[in-house]
């Protein structure tokens, strides 16, 4: 269906984008009422994505009622859920009319980004102080053609780490690793303690020292894998982008590692079938886990039912015998605000004066935060708490158009003006350690114009994951991972190398 559809869009945009010029401009001026001061209310017509708990119900939300009469502006936003969003927008845009304002992520972005879809923004981002520091050089570059900015880049920042049952290591006298002793052999040294010695004092040998997910090559552990050297999916190395699926020495020593800690019962003997570990650190047999301090300190809280004091806690990342050790790192830049380039010129100016504001002090308090008396309300001590229709509604429902849409490069995007300082402080600080360990994916810009990667990957994935698990289980000998990195070569990896070098290439 995706490929019909672009190929409806290939068409339609060339001749409908084009041929509609003039007749959006005419509805442009017929849906732009003048105000008193001889100003236009201009329409915008907004696209988000929206995930669990959908987004906002009507465009009578009290944040988009503050931004039309802020910006005078009619904030048309629709909402739809993730998983059908794509299909919708390639419909949309194949009638010849895209949204004033979307979010789209790298694959949309690079089928569009040359079809002369979206604004060029590089001419205009001087004006907009807020706006053109919203993120690094490299960020504003990522996926863009040389020397065009066709889309704002979207904060991102790597949020988990290991972190590690403190109640348990106390038990078993053990004492919490610092930065610098926390390297791969302690980090196995205390798995085994976990998951031989009882550390939950049940008499039963039916705990692990960690755990991982059959459903993919990374795992679910990153960490681990950054320690042993392996990729973020690609690395760069003399020039050239390599994938982890090639890299044979890295493999064997971390596939010694797992096999082993199979073997010994301090990996879970269900990681196979395991999806989602969030359940099995809840379940209270687990005792390192790659988390963020949001659902460490929800796991704590669910733990004190089966076991009071429980506690997990963030630990710097593993070190490697390179020296190595990373925590998985997202490159802000892959989803992108983008605008339409059928606007005229003053709804142009007006989208871009409402963006930045968007990310400025002010914009970030009401859009993360809400409306004073609505989404919360100070109280005589100088501090403030949510408003009972907002606890009602749930926290964070006020933040949508932050957290779905565009937000600054902060780390406080998780912290409202009502979260309590200790908790504020954990979460942001949680976030600054993650950062000191950038463990980034090379190819980020570059898979999507693989064709092979595209037509094959899912099937090469799949088969190259099955080899590693089976070497992990003992099914098959750690030298074996040479013969599955031959057939993933061969079946198409080969391929999809040659292809995504020659984008990167392309790019320097």
């Amino acid at each position: 269906m995706k490929k019909s559809l672009v190929s409806v869009l290939a068409v339609g945009l060339v001749m409908s984008l084009a041929a509609g010029c003039s007749s959006k401009a005419n509805e442009e001026n017929s849906n732009a009422a003048a105000d008193d001061n001889g100003s236009k209310k201009i329409k915008i017509d907004m696209l988000l994505s929206s995930w669990k708990g959908g987004g906002w119900p009507d465009n009578n939300h009290p944040i988009i009622q503050y931004i039309d009469d802020k910006f005078n502006v009619d904030l048309q936003l629709q909402w739809v859920p993730g998983a059908n969003f794509e299909e919708k927008l390639n419909v949309t845009a194949a009638s010849g009319k895209i949204p004033d304002i979307t979010r789209v992520g790298s694959n949309l972005f690079l089928k569009w980004a040359e079809q002369d879809v979206f604004l060029d923004l590089k001419p205009y981002l001087d004006e907009y102080p807020n706006l053109s520091q919203v993120a690094k050089p490299e960020e504003w570059a990522l996926l863009n053609p040389k020397d065009k900015i066709f889309g704002i880049p979207n904060y991102e920042t790597a949020q988990t780490s290991i972190y590690g049952r403190v109640d348990w290591m106390q038990k078993l006298g053990i004492t919490p690793p610092s930065a610098d002793e926390f390297t791969v052999d302690k980090f196995y040294e205390i798995a085994k303690s976990f998951a031989l010695e009882d550390p939950d004092g049940n008499g039963k040998k039916d705990t692990y020292g960690f755990s991982a997910t059959g459903n993919d090559i990374k795992l679910g552990i990153s960490q681990l894998e950054a320690a042993f050297g392996l990729a973020n999916g690609w690395k760069e190395a003399d020039g050239e982008l390599v994938p982890m699926e090639t890299q044979s020495d890295e493999w064997k020593a971390f596939l010694t590692f797992m096999s082993k800690a199979y073997e010994e019962g301090v990996l879970d003997k269900d990681f196979i079938t395991n999806t989602n570990l969030n359940e099995k650190y809840a379940s209270g047999k687990i005792g390192f886990g790659d988390m963020h301090f949001q659902l460490s300190q929800q796991t704590n809280e669910q733990l004190q039912a089966i076991s009071p004091g429980a506690e997990f806690v963030e630990l710097s990342p593993p070190i490697g015998e390179s020296g190595m050790r990373g925590v998985s790192t997202p490159s802000s830049g892959m989803n992108k605000l983008v605008i339409s380039n059928e606007i005229d010129d003053e709804k142009r100016d007006r989208i871009l004066e409402l963006l930045d504001w968007w990310v400025s002090p002010e914009g970030e308090d009401i859009l993360k935060n809400g409306i004073e008396g609505v989404h919360y309300q100070k109280k005589d001590d100088g501090t403030y708490e949510m408003t009972e229709s907002l606890k009602a509604e749930g926290e964070g429902r006020q933040s949508l158009l932050w957290n779905w849409g565009l937000r600054n490069n902060s780390n406080t995007f998780n912290t409202y003006k009502w979260s309590e300082k200790e908790w504020a402080d954990a979460m942001e600080q949680s976030i600054t350690n993650a950062g000191k360990y950038p463990y980034k994916n090379a190819s980020d810009g570059y898979t999507s114009a693989s064709a092979t990667l595209t037509e094959k990957g899912t099937q090469l994935g799949d088969q190259f994951r099955t080899a590693v698990i089976e070497i992990i289980a003992g099914k098959k000998p750690v030298d074996s991972i040479d013969d599955a990195i031959a057939k993933w070569k061969q079946d198409g990896g080969d391929a999809i190398i040659k292809e995504v070098n020659a984008a990167y290439q392309a790019k320097q």
